[in-house]
């Protein structure tokens, strides 16, 4: 696992030597954690407008280094600016050092580019194509949109996607242009006032080399900028879906009656769509409240769930070609099960009622397996987890996942989860499993039979996913075809149902939010 080389106020460099590849390669990864980029739909459109101004910029240059085995990508994303540079281990500083000076020297160009400038040519080139890409995403396919708009209601402050074609077109943007200034204005605020760097240097580079490159860092975005306290880092909340009660308490009687008592709906934007999509999902809770146990048996039930779905839904009652059943976390340490379905022939009232229906199915099927085949599930889940990576580029993945998984949790908490997946092996290693180290009988750890293991699986899906749980949070979010408009429009204003984004921010106004802990969060010894 990565060493944690240096830490100080507003900067962590984490190394690891490769030994395990032995390729002349390393991989440089940099993550800027800026409170500025999303405080807006503004600023953050303004924020993706400056990456495609620097990516056009770069892109003779980048194209040389690619030649000679380099490359380079800086990404925009709600909590700041990733940068990641990999190559040939001997070259890749330089290309390092030219594109974060870079980052910084446009701005100051773009500061006093004139209307005739190539700058400004660039800047306008970027807005249509941003506004192209995020108007096409409102083209995706139902099951997408779906997914896209039950995160609106499940994440506590998302920008909806009408926000930002709002800044690029229209009125607002009429009345209040985007402009190369205030691009510049706002990049410079996201990338040299208040920041948090976190730095990997990983592959064929020596502790002395990461400590090198790392002063690139600090020389151009560090040495002004002042460092994030723990209030200002950018943290993303799941907000938490009503019990039935709750939800009758929300929107009235109107709901009693109904299985799952909230529903979001959207119209596709495409007049041609003529598919239908409904995604399902019931919240577990928290990851810290669920711990390493409930997120283990969580993953062993999605695994087991999958091949049901689809075998029901699919291929016996033949509801369309897209059919999954899978863990869904959202950002904020939400745990949850989703079910989702597309179909061009089952308008999506009925496909929630036929996914209601296989729900109650598999929890027979789960009743009815034999401990032992249940046990082979959780051997699969284990080989899954404990998978060695095969490339170097897996296994830096691998490590920066974790590394910025723990960013937002303050200096008491940050450590990074790079075991987590051979604890949860552990939890669903249960007796007799071939997996199963016989070494760690004679430990203090209890192992898990084939019967305990049964049984709380049985018990996590009664507790939240049956239809009668005492803890089920229950949402569907519906997308229809044209094909069935009326069928929309007839539920607009109902108690229960969401048809708009302002109904979505209206409701949040009721609802508490899970803790951002995640379930691997362990106090720092250092």
């Amino acid at each position: 696992m990565p060493k944690l080389l240096l830490e100080r106020p507003g900067l962590q460099l984490w190394h690891k030597l490769d030994r395990t590849f032995k390729v002349p390669k390393t991989h440089l990864r940099l993550f800027l954690t800026s409170p500025d980029v999303y405080r807006s739909p503004r600023s953050m459109t303004l924020m993706r407008l400056y990456v495609k101004v620097l990516e056009d910029d770069l892109n003779s240059y980048i194209y040389d280094a690619s030649i000679a085995g380099c490359s380079a990508r800086v990404v925009c994303l709600p909590s700041g600016i990733s940068i990641s540079v990999r190559g040939f281990s001997e070259k890749l500083p330089h290309l390092l050092d030219v594109v974060t000076g870079r980052m910084l020297t446009i701005i100051e160009e773009m500061k006093s580019a004139d209307q005739s400038s190539g700058l400004h040519l660039k800047f306008e080139k970027a807005t249509k194509n941003l506004l192209r890409e995020t108007k096409n995403f409102r083209l995706e396919s139902p099951y997408e949109t779906a997914s896209y708009i039950s995160r609106v209601l499940l994440e506590h402050n998302v920008w909806h996607v009408s926000n930002y074609i709002a800044e690029l077109e229209g009125e607002t943007a009429n009345s209040h242009p985007l402009t190369l200034a205030e691009c510049a204005k706002v990049a410079e605020e996201s990338l040299t006032q208040r920041l948090m760097a976190t730095f990997l240097c990983m592959g064929n580079i020596d502790e002395k080399g990461a400590h090198d490159v790392v002063k690139l860092i600090e020389t151009n975005f560090l040495h002004q900028a002042r460092p994030l306290s723990f209030e200002e880092i950018p943290k993303l909340r799941s907000m938490k879906m009503p019990l039935k009660e709750e939800a009758v308490r929300i929107f009235g009687p109107g709901v009693q009656n109904m299985s799952i008592p909230l529903k979001i709906e959207e119209m596709t934007y495409s007049a041609s769509e003529e598919n239908h999509a409904v995604e399902v999902i019931l919240q577990c809770g928290a990851e810290y409240e669920m711990g390493y146990q409930g997120v283990a048996l969580l993953e062993l039930i999605g695994q087991m769930a999958y091949n049901s779905a689809y075998n029901t839904l699919r291929t016996q009652e033949q509801l369309g070609y897209i059919v999954s059943a899978f863990t869904r976390k959202t950002a904020g340490s939400a745990m949850g099960f989703s079910v989702l379905v597309q179909s061009s022939t089952k308008k999506p009232q009925e496909l929630e009622e036929r996914i209601e229906n296989w729900l109650a199915l598999f929890r027979k099927e789960l009743a009815s397996m034999p401990a032992e085949d249940m046990a082979k599930e959780a051997a699969a889940v284990v080989a899954s987890l404990l998978e060695r990576n095969m490339r170097l580029s897996d296994e830096v993945g691998t490590a920066w996942g974790s590394i910025v998984s723990a960013v937002s949790l303050g200096s008491f908490y940050n450590k990074p989860p790079f075991e987590r997946h051979a604890k949860l092996a552990e939890i669903l290693t249960v007796e007799g499993n071939d997996a199963h180290d016989e070494s760690e009988t004679s430990s203090n750890k209890h192992v898990m039979t084939k019967e305990e293991l049964k049984s709380q699986v049985l018990d996590l899906w009664d507790r939240y996913f049956s239809t009668d749980a005492p803890e089920r949070r229950a949402v569907v979010a519906r997308v229809y075809g044209h094909k069935a408009q009326t069928d929309y429009e007839a539920n607009v204003g109902k108690p229960g149902y969401l048809s708009s984004y302002e109904d979505v921010r209206q409701l949040k106004q009721f609802l508490a939010q899970w803790p951002t802990a995640p379930y691997w969060i362990e106090k720092n010894s250092r």
